[in-house]
């Protein structure tokens, strides 16, 4: 019995893609960060402290992303279980 040849993987450029993305987007993060150093003052209810611009504004975003997965999470839950009381008939 004899067996196909494995193919050669080739030598296509797309495998620089990823790592081109990489680069371009660390660049664009120092590059923010380096821009925006100054200290900021925050102020909320009884809590006051100064960070730095970046810092405040990256923490932000990961806050508004993580609020984000958490209203997709319980969106997906509540269609899956009024999926599953159609299919029994409880509706």
């Amino acid at each position: 019995m004899t067996q196909a040849p494995v193919p050669a993987r080739s030598k296509s450029p797309m495998r620089f893609v990823m790592p081109g993305i990489v680069v371009v987007i660390a660049i664009a993060v120092v590059a923010f960060i380096v821009q925006n150093r100054s200290s900021v003052k925050l102020a909320w209810l009884f809590w006051s402290f100064s960070w730095p611009l970046w810092l405040l504004l990256i923490v932000t975003i990961g806050l508004s992303l993580l609020a984000g997965q958490l209203v997709l999470m319980l969106r997906r839950h509540r269609r899956r279980v009024a999926r599953r009381a159609a299919r029994r008939g409880d509706i």
